[in-house]
């Protein structure tokens, strides 16, 4: 009774703990680190834990580590899991490990202490290098998070560069005021961050009336709230929009809401219908011509697609670009259709609304944001018209970790 009494009281104290926390609580259960399998540092005052077989595996000498293409080249075949440390020497600013397996490494404390085991490092060096934390962020306060760089500084200066996508990171969305009257400006901008995403519709792509159009953005209605092309598996990351020529009429304003600030108040304060968005899947479709090309993409995710820490990963939300078929268990029909409804009034609840200016480069975070347009109306001597291109967060956050590297390295970081 009294071991029964335990277990109870270990898995009430478990259950307690954050998603995250259970996970790291169950893996210490069961691998638990032996004393012999770990070399203990005190590094720069902070005492550290480093696991042999991972130190071993990351040598940096010319017969485990390729310099100039940044890689390991150790033979796998020849790797020994249970490798363990004969002897270790330190220095002021390394330490030296001989083998059991007959090699010696030698590692430096500041990369050693960038890559080490403790939550604060480990939470250091994914804001540093890997990605910036994300700061959500209400409609009403959207003067005060968008960040405005000028075209000039953007493609003449790195420091700028690496401020405005930083920002763009953070916020999920960023201006570029006074770039030029000119349909390949933003390839300006684009070719100092990497490449675009082309699509179906294009390397770029031109947003203006049509009237037979393929797309519904193409017309000067209303265009709802949405992400862009949520029927790609591997769909756009940001969206960049070249202003070219805004309209005079009273409408073309712009409605941006960032989804990360929705879920997490419907993960608050509507629970069952967050759990519904997260966890039925629909169908995305977009069906059509374009350049004389038939197209039929299909795609199946959740509105709010989580990783596995339970963090947005990504967010899918079209009116006409979610497919008639629905994929999921009739029961669930109803339910999910009110969650959806409720997830569409709040982002218009907590949406910003303000009108991009002839000039004006709006970048966004199409996997984060909501994005629309109100209604407009063109006149002969003032036809709107925006250029856009997409670029992928792989491209967007490879420039940013090089721009850190060169602009505010810190040692151990390479």
């Amino acid at each position: 009774m009294f071991a029964l009494r335990i277990i109870k009281s270990t898995n009430n104290f478990v259950n307690s703990l954050p998603k995250t926390a259970r996970k790291i609580h169950k893996h210490n259960v069961l691998y638990n680190n032996k004393p012999e399998d770990l070399l203990n540092l005190v590094i720069r005052g902070e005492s550290l834990q480093f696991p042999y077989v991972w130190l071993r595996e990351n040598c940096q000498c010319e017969h485990c580590y390729h310099t100039s293409a940044q890689s390991r080249i150790l033979d796998w075949s020849k790797f020994d899991l249970n490798v363990k440390a004969n002897e270790v020497s330190e220095s002021e600013n390394s330490v030296r490990i001989q083998w059991s397996d007959g090699h010696t490494s030698q590692y430096n404390f500041n990369w050693l202490k960038f890559r080490s085991f403790t939550p604060e490092n480990q939470k250091k060096y994914t804001e540093t290098i890997y990605k910036p934390k994300k700061e959500t962020w209400h409609g009403k306060d959207f003067s005060n998070i968008l960040y405005k760089r000028d075209y000039s500084d953007i493609v003449g200066s790195e420091e700028a560069l690496y401020e405005w996508l930083h920002k763009l990171s953070v916020y999920g969305v960023a201006l570029i005021k006074n770039t030029p009257s000119s349909e390949t400006a933003v390839d300006g901008v684009v070719d100092r961050i990497g490449f675009t995403k082309r699509t179906h519709y294009g390397i770029k792509f031109v947003v203006q009336h049509v009237q037979n159009t393929s797309n519904v953005a193409y017309l000067s209605s209303t265009l709802q709230l949405h992400t862009d092309l949520p029927y790609y598996e591997y769909c756009p990351g940001t969206n960049l929009l070249h202003y070219l020529v805004q309209t005079v009429s009273e409408g073309g304003e712009n409605l941006l809401s960032d989804c990360h600030y929705t879920a997490n108040y419907m993960k608050q304060h509507h629970p069952e219908q967050y759990k519904l968005l997260t966890d039925v899947e629909v169908e995305w479709s977009d069906i059509g011509t374009e350049f004389g090309n038939d197209f039929f993409k299909l795609h199946r995710a959740p509105v709010i697609c989580l990783d596995c820490h339970g963090e947005i990963e990504r967010i899918n939300f079209s009116i006409p670009q979610r497919g008639s078929h629905f994929p999921g268990p009739i029961e669930l029909v109803k339910p999910w259709y009110e969650a959806h409804s409720l997830f569409w009034d709040l982002n218009h609840q907590f949406a910003a609304k303000f009108k991009a200016e002839s000039g004006d480069i709006l970048a966004f975070n199409n996997i984060r944001l909501l994005h629309g347009r109100s209604a407009y109306e063109d006149s002969s001597n003032n036809v709107r018209k925006i250029i856009g291109a997409y670029i992928d967060w792989d491209e967007i956050y490879s420039r940013l970790r090089c721009l850190k590297v060169k602009l505010k390295n810190e040692d151990g970081i390479c």
